[in-house]
């Protein structure tokens, strides 16, 4: 006798309670699940099929259809590609510290691998690479010059020497001023070496001053220091 099924809607051999046998064993399988020792992981659990529990009868699977596996990824990932960015973004704010270790430790380990990675990807998109680059310098300004003093040609600067100096600037005049026209810089100050490096100038404290950008590129490769000139224009400061 034949009747359509309550589960699977087809019109297939009636078997008991309004369904066909497949979907009644199934039913049966999930309200009375085996529980045995399985094949593969020893323990002691439900049993799906070939004597094997769901965790590994899924990773036989998974190794012998690699391609379907595969293809079901891509599919996914290309219709829920909001949902994953999401997920993603949630998953970084939520684990930012623990990421950020991760990859430092891989960068370290595979040096010559990133660094090719990167090549690749500046070689690929230059233009994304520009506006990358301009979006950091423009957010650490601090950084970029503390980068530009520490060339390979300019010698090592010792840490905090450039901290140093701004805050002696912002002491000496209330906020970052221009050593040499004495106007306000905060924005866009430099920081100079007062006997140039081409002229064999070094990375030291008492060879750097803050200038601002017309002052410094106007000074070129002169020697001058005008810290001597500077007094201090607090009143609550002057001795």
């Amino acid at each position: 006798m034949k009747k359509i099924c309550k589960i699977c809607k087809e019109f297939k051999e009636y078997y008991a309670k309004g369904m066909c046998r497949r979907c009644y064993s199934k039913k049966h399988r999930c309200e009375n699940p085996i529980k045995k020792t399985c094949k593969e992981c020893g323990e002691f659990r439900e049993l799906m099929a070939k004597g094997l529990c769901n965790k590994c009868y899924s990773k036989r699977w998974k190794l012998k259809n690699k391609d379907k596996v595969k293809a079901h990824k891509k599919k996914y990932r290309l219709e829920n590609k909001e949902k994953i960015k999401a997920y993603k973004k949630k998953y970084y704010l939520e684990n930012e510290e623990k990421l950020n270790a991760s990859s430092k430790k891989y960068n370290l380990k595979n040096l010559k691998k990133v660094k090719a990675m990167q090549k690749k990807y500046y070689l690929e998109n230059p233009e994304k690479y520009k506006i990358y680059q301009k979006k950091w310098q423009r957010e650490n300004r601090e950084k970029r010059r503390e980068y530009k003093l520490r060339r390979k040609r300019n010698g090592v600067v010792k840490k905090g020497i450039i901290e140093k100096i701004v805050n002696e600037n912002i002491l000496k005049y209330g906020s970052i001023v221009c050593e040499k026209c004495k106007e306000k810089c905060s924005d866009n100050y430099h920081v100079d070496h007062i006997h140039p490096l081409s002229k064999g100038g070094t990375n030291d404290y008492c060879n750097l001053q803050i200038l601002c950008a017309h002052c410094n590129h106007s000074k070129y490769t002169e020697i001058a220091d005008y810290r001597q000139t500077g007094q201090r224009q607090q009143p609550f400061l002057r001795i």
